[in-house]
């Protein structure tokens, strides 16, 4: 009996391993846990007086999850999200799916799992009401067994977000995040019911403690052993243990469980190593559940006079903070698109995100612990209270904030993403908010300290934070020094640290959003535009009389003087300089939808150093050459400048090279150390034609970039980032178009209307140009260039097949791709 059990076990395994080469659907299926996005109907509310019996079944349409109504809608100075949600509509929408009852669950456990609803949704199962979810981030789950029956089942979800503005940034509208279905048996392991630790960590081994939750929904106890084995990247088992119990019928029995790693290879950004835990529920021969978890073995830690320590090595913290929306796709973003703005990060020698100022999607969790990046997983944006500057009591920092919410929501919505998010190794540190004005007051140290203990009970292995910023009322208050590691985002002047490092020796310190600098792609100014500068490093002018003032007030130079408080260059400077700084998280890595400072037209501002479409800006570049090793060199501005002969314009470079020397046409301007420079610059009278950097090491040429003065617009040249996609309804293939000269020279000012003729089993979800003032529809297919360049993005169908895609602008030669959409990789 044994031996038939240990061949049952093994065949279990292999059978998951193999399901783990496949595709996350067939992964979830395994897990009894699958996909739901498919077949719902949605429909617009125009009547906020409709009942559940009123809504007209000829104006529901058909489409598939995840969705985002408010960026198919059109922008308006009317619409009440105003200048925080960048003028889009929001509005009362409604969705319904109505499915066969699968013989597969016939005995088990139901659920339906929404990863994200924008928000104050409500969901009813055949007629029966299944309960309400305010906060628009956290997922959530519903039990559907009780009310399910055989055959024809309804499932109907209302989503308000039509109390405007309800966020000081675009949150889009609907269910803009994955559903799934799981069905379990009932004896098995809850939703986010795992939780696994490491300690004792060395290069010879690691201690895993496993902590799991059983629940038995029979109606009698049962006693069960439970199987954990630990499997690595190669599919090798490393370990393994076993446990016994008795869970009483209609409970939840919490066990304990140690294991050993033996020469564990740890996570870390360079090597994301990850394993996976199998918890496997038997009684007798039976088998009631199995349970994935992948997890990381890695040691974090915090020091008040040296920073951050991952794994026993001291590093700096190289952040960007970043929204979740994803420019064009607004806030339903899909995996590859997800993924491809990772890469982007990761190209720049980025090893950290801070999720500003929510939880983000599972499927971001799961990407940054493969990929390698650290996260700061953050909840709120605001708990209670207002700023000093106004009547603070009671009014959050909108009209329909999240302060309606807090007391009733705050401790549920915060347990529910501590659960889903603790194993992930990718997370290393907690935020309980972002520039919560409550930290001014006497209240704020109080309506911390539950919060606190709730997280620290659910995960002692994490420290908590929260971005400060007017650090000095904090530290009135007594809200910092509460914090695990204080975190400091600018404001009030709190981009200096040394004196609270001298009255705070023992605290520890981290940069939660400095810097916060402004770059628009391809524009320059060279008359310097910071806010409070008083506060923090001013940046000299670059000349005396403006260069550039062509360029709209509405755009920002992309010469690094154009910030609040300090550059991107001075605030890297400092928090590369103070050891006990862990680094910093800067704002941001990409433009997003919504607080538009500068008002209407425009649909956003420009603190990204990366455009909406993923189009790096020059300042991207800055960072890489501080945070990676492999010989680069950047120049900026472009070398395209019509009726500026003989004005003499700064030309810098970015390099991590020993030194860089400057070339036009042909001509050496000379050769600047680079040694201890955050950039060089060079005073160059303009005159048509080439110029030229050249990055050396000892001597040696190791990088160069060159720029032509580009004559009138020729051709449209069209670059995939893929040949091949998969016909999975989901893989998505990003076309981006450049405007080119007759000699093929980019031309930096093209504004040239851009058409796409789109042929063959794809969809067009969306167009980018990344110009805060071009207020047309995201989901047309034409989009001017902005300053020579637009996006396309493609999402195949089911069908495989050839597509096609012809890309036409009037009076210039059409660019074409071709692109094969297959069934399998």
């Amino acid at each position: 009996m044994k031996s038939k059990m240990s061949v049952f076990l093994i065949c279990m395994v292999i059978a998951l391993f193999c399901f783990n080469c496949k595709t996350q659907t067939n992964q979830e299926t395994q897990n009894q846990k699958t996909l739901f996005n498919d077949n719902w109907q949605f429909y617009l509310q125009e009547n906020e007086e409709v009942s559940l019996g009123e809504l007209p079944e000829a104006k529901w349409k058909s489409l598939h999850l995840p969705h985002d109504w408010s960026i198919e809608g059109k922008i308006s100075k009317d619409n009440p999200s105003g200048h925080f949600g960048g003028y889009f509509p929001g509005g009362l929408g409604w969705y319904k799916k109505s499915f066969e009852f699968s013989k597969a669950w016939k005995n088990k456990m139901v659920s339906i799992i929404f990863d994200g609803v924008h928000k104050n949704s409500e969901v009813w199962i055949n007629d029966h009401y299944l309960g309400k979810r305010p906060n628009g981030y956290v997922g959530f789950s519903y039990d559907l067994t009780p009310y399910l029956i055989e055959g024809q089942n309804s499932i109907l979800v209302k989503v308000d977000n039509s109390k405007q503005p309800n966020s000081r940034w675009y949150t889009g509208s609907g269910i803009y995040r994955n559903v799934w279905i799981q069905a379990k048996n009932k004896l098995s392991v809850p939703l986010w019911g795992t939780f696994i630790t490491s300690k004792n960590i060395s290069e010879a081994s690691a201690d895993i403690t496993i902590e799991t939750s059983i629940m038995n929904h029979d109606s009698k106890s049962e006693n069960v052993e439970v199987l954990f084995e630990i499997y690595d990247m190669n599919m090798k088992l490393v370990s393994n243990a076993k446990v016994a119990g008795l869970v009483e019928s209609q409970d939840t029995l919490k066990l304990s469980q140690s294991a050993q790693v033996i020469n564990p290879k740890l996570w870390s950004p360079e090597s994301p190593h990850l394993y996976k835990l199998v918890s496997t529920i038997i009684k007798g021969n039976k088998v009631f559940d199995v349970n994935q978890t992948s997890f990381g073995i890695r040691s974090i830690r915090f020091e008040a006079e040296t920073g951050f320590w991952l794994n026993d090595k001291n590093i700096k913290i190289k952040g960007v903070n970043n929204h979740h929306d994803a420019g064009a796709v607004g806030a339903a973003v899909p995996d590859d698109v997800l993924r491809r703005r990772l890469e982007i990060l990761k190209e720049m020698g980025c090893n950290a995100i801070r999720t500003a100022h929510n939880p983000f999607s599972p499927e971001f969790y799961k990407m940054c612990d493969e990929m390698g990046f650290m996260v700061m997983d953050e909840m709120f944006d605001e708990w209670v209270a207002s700023w000093p500057w106004v009547e603070y009591k009671n009014r959050g920092k909108v009209d329909f904030g999240y302060h309606l919410d807090f007391e009733k929501w705050a401790k549920k919505d915060l347990t529910s993403v501590i659960l889903r998010d603790r194993n992930h190794p990718s997370i290393i540190m907690w935020s309980l908010g972002n520039e919560i004005p409550d930290q001014c007051y006497p209240e704020g140290p109080e309506r911390l300290k539950p919060l606190l203990k709730l997280v620290h009970d659910l995960d002692n292995t994490r420290p908590v934070t929260a971005g400060c910023c007017f650090m000095h009322l904090a530290n009135d208050s007594g809200f910092s020094e509460l914090l695990d590691v204080a975190g400091y985002n600018g404001g009030g002047g709190s981009v200096f640290y040394e004196k609270d490092k001298a009255v705070y020796p023992n605290r520890k310190f981290i940069a939660t959003e400095i810097p916060h600098s402004f770059q628009t792609r391809g524009v320059y100014k060279t008359i310097t535009e910071m806010r409070s500068p008083q506060q923090g490093i001013p940046v000299p002018n670059l000349t005396e009389v403006e260069v550039f003032p062509e360029f709209s007030g509405f755009y920002s130079s992309s010469y690094d003087n154009s910030s609040v408080r300090i550059s991107a260059r001075d605030s890297w400077r400092r928090t590369d300089s103070l050891p006990y700084v862990s680094g910093e998280f800067r704002w941001t890595g990409f433009d997003y939808l919504g607080e538009a400072i500068k008002g209407w037209p425009s649909r956003f501002f420009n603190f990204g150093i990366i455009d909406l479409c993923g189009f790096p800006k020059d300042t991207y570049y800055f960072y890489k050459s501080q945070w990676t090793d492999e010989p680069m060199v950047h120049i900026l501005p472009h070398w395209t400048w019509p009726g500026k002969e003989g004005q003499t314009i700064p030309v810098w470079t970015y390099s991590n090279c020993d030194e860089v020397e400057l070339f036009l046409n042909e001509k050496s301007l000379g050769t600047k150390s680079n040694k201890g420079k955050l950039n060089l610059s060079w005073d160059v009278p303009y005159i048509s034609g080439t110029i030229k950097a050249l990055g050396k090491n000892e001597g040696r040429v190791v990088s160069e970039q060159t720029y032509h003065t580009a004559k009138k617009a020729f051709k449209v040249e069209v670059i995939t980032d893929k040949s091949e996609v998969l016909a999975d309804g989901v893989s998505c293939v990003h076309l981006e178009v450049n405007i080119l000269d007759e000699n093929g020279n980019f031309v930096p000012y093209a504004d040239n209307l851009i058409k796409f003729e789109i042929e063959g089993p794809a969809n067009n979800i969306g167009v980018e140009n990344g110009d805060p003032l071009d207020l047309a529809s995201n989901k047309i297919n034409q989009r001017n260039a902005f300053n020579g360049k637009c996006l396309l993005i493609l999402q195949t169908t089911k069908e495989p097949g050839k597509i096609k895609v012809n890309v036409r602008s009037e009076g210039l030669e059409t660019g074409e791709v071709f692109i094969l959409s297959k069934l399998s990789a």
